[in-house]
C-alpha cells in the first residue's frame, strides 16, 4: 500500500513539473514560458521577440526552474531525513528493554544518521555549487550581451556623426580616411563581441 502511495505522489510530481509554466520578468514585462512558447498577457509573442530576447527569457525560465528543482530536492532530502529519524526513534523505543542491545542499536543508528547527514550535506553543497556555476555563466552572458549592445550603439552614434559632418562638407580627404578607419574599428569590435557572445551560448 505504501509503495502505491509513493508511486502516485511521484507521478503527480512529474506531471506537475511537465505542465507548470514559468513566469519571468524581462524588460519590466511579465512573460510566461511554457513548452518553449513565450506569452505576454495571455498572447503568444514568441515570433515578435528577437533571438537575444528569447534566449534571455528562456535562460531566466531555466534558472527559475533549476532553483525550484534545487529547493524541491533539498525538501525531499529533509523529508527523507525526518522519516529516517522517526524510524530510528521507534527502533530505540522497542530496544529500551534490553540495555546491551539498546547501546549497540543506538551506536549503529548514530553512525547511520551521521552518514545520512554527511550525504545530505554533500548533496546540498553540490546543488549550491551548481547554482553558483549557473549564476556565473549567466553573468558572463549578460555582460557579453551588454558589450554587444554598447558596441552597436557606439557605431550607430559615430556613423550618424560622420554622415552629418560629411553632408555639411566639413571633412577633408584625410578626415574621411580617419573616420572610415574609426568606423571599421567599431565594426570589428562588434564582430568580436558577437563572436564572444556566440561562444557563451
Amino acid at each position: 500500500m505504501k509503495t502505491i502511495k509513493i508511486l502516485f505522489i511521484l507521478l503527480i510530481t512529474l506531471v506537475s513539473h511537465a505542465i507548470i509554466a514559468q513566469e519571468v520578468t524581462f524588460d519590466n514585462q511579465a512573460y510566461v514560458v511554457k513548452n518553449k512558447v513565450i506569452t505576454l498577457n495571455g498572447e503568444d509573442v514568441s515570433d515578435t521577440l528577437t533571438d537575444a530576447q528569447k534566449t534571455e527569457i528562456f535562460n531566466l525560465a531555466d534558472t527559475k526552474t533549476t532553483e525550484i528543482k534545487a529547493v524541491e530536492a533539498a525538501n525531499k532530502a529533509a523529508e527523507k531525513e525526518k522519516r529516517q529519524q522517526e524510524k530510528y526513534a521507534k527502533q530505540r523505543e522497542k530496544q529500551a528493554k534490553a540495555e546491551a542491545k539498546e547501546v549497540k542499536a543506538q551506536e549503529r543508528e548514530r553512525k547511520a544518521a551521521e552518514k545520512e547527514r554527511k550525504k545530505s550535506e554533500k548533496a546540498r553543497k553540490k546543488a549550491e555549487k551548481e547554482r553558483q556555476k549557473i549564476e556565473k555563466a549567466k553573468a558572463k552572458l549578460d555582460k557579453a550581451e551588454s558589450n554587444l549592445e554598447k558596441a552597436n550603439a557606439k557605431l550607430e552614434k559615430e556613423t550618424k556623426k560622420y554622415q552629418k559632418l560629411e553632408a555639411k562638407g566639413k571633412l577633408s580627404p584625410n578626415d574621411i580616411e580617419k573616420w572610415e578607419g574609426k568606423l571599421e574599428k567599431l565594426r570589428t569590435n562588434i564582430t568580436k563581441a558577437e563572436q564572444k557572445l556566440n561562444k557563451l551560448k
